[in-house]
């Protein structure tokens, strides 16, 4: 690339029934648009699988097995999870999982963690609500445990861990980065904490670690920040909206009835019945090559190092998608901001 800035993608592997396909002929198609992207399109820098349970369309549950299969069809891009729902899973099985990951990518993976949110993967799954703060900080210590590759012990409120070792050995001295995406404010400081890097929704909650980093001593241009965006980007944007508008409304539909919008500034509580109307509002972005650009280099100005889109959407086609890829390879990820931003330097 010709900037500092990394640019990536995130992947739901969700597959609904009004465009359902055969589900290994689903994975099969989105592995090799991956493989694609690592061989062909090479200023795309990472791939990203997201975590959720119980959607009806199949939302992927199991990020680790995905990026396991990411893994072994590439050997250039780094992969990453966007987010894993930390207290759904004991940190020691997950760390032997992050592992595992780390070592078949020779060291291209970053782990990537959040609280979750919703009570019905909780209770589907045997967790507590009320405890994901307690369980996030203790599973994020105990990853630092097993990432050194040295036995350990742990005593804490919600683990209690006799000595392990956990294997296979770490790619890089400390193991995969831990990244975390946070909404709440408690959350984005808790992040600010303990976290290497910050998966960023939108600029006011950049933002906001950057503000809960500056009062703990954590100089801003030591801090990692990521920016994930929906996104549909073409050369004839209304276009492509046309044909992708119905896939990212039942993305959008998912998350809405499952409260992920209730903190925001009017709420979203009912699921829109147009995608238009939803665009309107502003909750994906539509642009062509000028617009994601002012867009992004916003982002990038404010200190992001790291850009990724959700631009598959559920069920959607393959080659229209790799269609606005190919754009966004040659028109937009050339032309991102310049090393010489201030915000940038190390």
């Amino acid at each position: 690339m010709n900037s500092p800035v990394t640019f990536g993608l995130d992947y739901t592997f969700g597959n609904p029934k009004e465009w359902k396909t055969p589900w290994p002929t689903r994975y099969a198609q989105i592995l090799e648009q991956i493989e694609w992207i690592d061989k062909e399109l090479l200023n795309i820098d990472s791939v990203d699988v997201s975590e959720h349970h119980f959607y009806d369309d199949g939302y992927c549950p199991s990020p680790m097995l995905m990026c396991s299969a990411i893994a072994a069809r590439t050997s250039r891009v780094s992969i990453g999870t966007n987010i894993i729902q930390v207290p759904l899973h004991h940190p020691v099985r997950l760390a032997e999982e992050a592992l595992m990951v780390d070592a078949l990518s020779n060291g291209r993976f970053r782990l990537g963690l959040g609280q979750g949110y919703y009570w019905q993967e909780f209770e589907g799954l045997g967790a507590k609500l009320t405890e994901r703060p307690s369980r996030t900080e203790e599973a994020v210590d105990i990853l630092r445990l097993a990432f050194a590759g040295e036995p350990f012990t742990y005593e804490g409120k919600r683990y209690s861990i006799p000595e392990v070792r956990v294997t296979p050995e770490p790619i890089r001295p400390g193991g995969p980065e831990i990244w975390m995406g946070a909404f709440a404010p408690k959350a984005v400081e808790r992040a600010a904490r303990i976290a290497d890097g910050f998966l960023a929704f939108d600029i006011p909650t950049a933002t906001q670690y950057f503000d809960a980093c500056d009062a703990i001593g954590r100089p801003k241009a030591d801090q990692k920040v990521n920016c994930t965006y929906w996104a549909i980007i073409a050369e004839d944007p209304e276009r492509a909206f046309a044909l992708a508008g119905d896939h990212w409304l039942h993305l959008l539909n998912q998350y809405i009835m499952r409260d992920a919008y209730t903190g925001r500034t009017p709420p979203l509580t009912a699921p829109y019945d147009d995608p238009k109307r939803a665009l309107a509002d502003g909750l994906v972005m539509l642009a062509d090559a000028s617009g994601a650009l002012e867009e992004f280099n916003r982002m990038i100005g404010i200190g992001a190092i790291d850009i990724t889109l959700v631009t598959l959407m559920p069920g959607e086609p393959i080659d229209q998608v790799n269609e606005r890829l190919e754009y966004l390879a040659t028109k937009v990820i050339p032309n991102l901001a310049k090393s010489d931003h201030p915000s940038l330097a190390t």
